[in-house]
């Protein structure tokens, strides 16, 4: 073997350079992501607040008084995931589908794209849709603890947009819809194409733990 490039004081140079930018992209990103579990935390301390005090809370009155605060899985940052959705064509014409809600009466969506992400091997896909007429971007799914651990007919997620076209999926951010609360709000389900075969232990549980 040569050694010669052991003896390269130039060599060494880079080398400790790199291993120092490398240490501080490490430092940049364990900042921001505890700056990020903060964040959710505080998000959820409001979101508490909102529904127990707030007269637009969905809780009905006699579950306000009772309410002490929403069940959530522990933070894993393993769920913050970044990837580059997967356009679909609006040429010649865009993509529809018809999405169930709790009352029976289906809505209609746009399908916008796709979100391709590996976990723990497994190759996942989850569709995002638009509403039409435009509007929020919007993206329930299930997963394997849906009825159990966490709302049956699945949760809502935030997509959060990043330079470059690519977002942040957050599955600690997960949340419940409306009609978890009140049966009187009318709550997309996630379709059976957005029903993920893993087990997503992140965000929001069910208001009342299972019996």
């Amino acid at each position: 073997m040569n050694h010669k490039w052991l003896l390269n004081p130039v060599l060494w140079f880079w080398l400790l350079l790199l291993g120092a930018q490398f240490d501080l992209i490490l430092s940049k990103a364990e900042n921001l992501v505890e700056g990020r579990e903060k964040e959710v935390k505080a998000f959820r301390i409001k979101k508490d607040r909102f529904l127990k005090e707030d007269s637009q809370s969905p809780l009905q009155e006699d579950s306000r008084k009772k309410f002490k605060g929403l069940r959530y899985f522990p933070y894993d940052l393993r769920y913050v995931i970044v990837g580059s959705p997967e356009p679909y064509p609006t040429e010649p014409k865009s993509i529809y589908v018809n999405i169930p809600t709790n009352k029976g009466k289906e809505r209609k969506y746009v399908k916008n794209g796709c979100f391709r992400f590996k976990w723990e091997g497994k190759e996942c896909v989850l569709q995002i849709y638009r509403p039409l007429g435009g509007g929020e971007l919007f993206l329930p799914f299930r997963d394997k603890t849906s009825g159990i651990e966490t709302y049956p007919e699945g949760r809502y997620l935030y997509i959060e947009p990043l330079p470059g076209g690519k977002v942040l999926i957050d599955f600690n951010r997960a949340y419940n819809p409306f009609c978890e609360y009140n049966e009187k709000y009318i709550c997309p389900f996630a379709p059976r194409e957005n029903w993920l075969e893993i087990a997503v232990r992140a965000g929001e549980k069910r208001l009342q733990p299972p019996p």
